[in-house]
């Protein structure tokens, strides 16, 4: 079974930062609206595990690729970052913030957030984890207003990539 993961169609993202605060909400284990509220006040800092990027006029959320050869499985040098339920999951509470995992993703989609622990650097790896691997619950699908954002596997990606290929070389013709 190929991994799945969090894919963000651009054409149909409107950068709106739903999907962000979110996240951050469910993380945090609160609503959306107080997240809401929370960013709008400044009260906190919402750590969210995707980023809204903007790139030639189109946006969309960058996020882990759940990559089905991770490169930051094997760069993690204690051994917190493994492949479980058909995803690449990061031990936060035991992460020692070394930044090994976020030099070698990449896609950029590993941050590093300040750390609750008593770890030397005071930082740890934080990246999607779909909501916890749950399918259906991931937040930022839930929340997107357009529908930009889905929950796929590789083999549903590569039929895309050929599709929108084939339409491109017919277009030219």
């Amino acid at each position: 079974m190929a991994n799945k993961f969090i894919f963000a169609d651009p054409k149909k993202c409107i950068g709106c930062l739903n999907c962000e605060l979110a996240c951050a909400a469910k993380h945090m284990n609160i609503s959306f609206e107080e997240a809401y509220d929370l960013a709008l006040n400044g009260e906190v800092e919402l750590i969210h595990r995707n980023t809204v990027i903007e790139m030639n006029g189109l946006t969309a959320p960058m996020q882990c690729m759940q990559c089905e050869d991770a490169p930051c499985v094997e760069a993690c040098p204690i051994d917190i970052i493994r492949y479980e339920n058909n995803y690449v999951k990061i031990y936060e509470s035991d992460c020692i913030g070394c930044r090994s995992c976020a030099m070698v993703c990449p896609f950029g989609a590993i941050t590093m957030a300040k750390s609750n622990s008593t770890n030397v650097t005071g930082l740890v790896a934080i990246k999607c984890d779909l909501c916890g691997g749950e399918e259906g619950k991931q937040a930022c699908v839930n929340i997107c207003p357009t529908d930009a954002i889905e929950l796929i596997d590789y083999n549903e990606y590569k039929r895309r990539k050929q599709e929108n290929a084939f339409e491109r070389l017919h277009q030219d013709a």
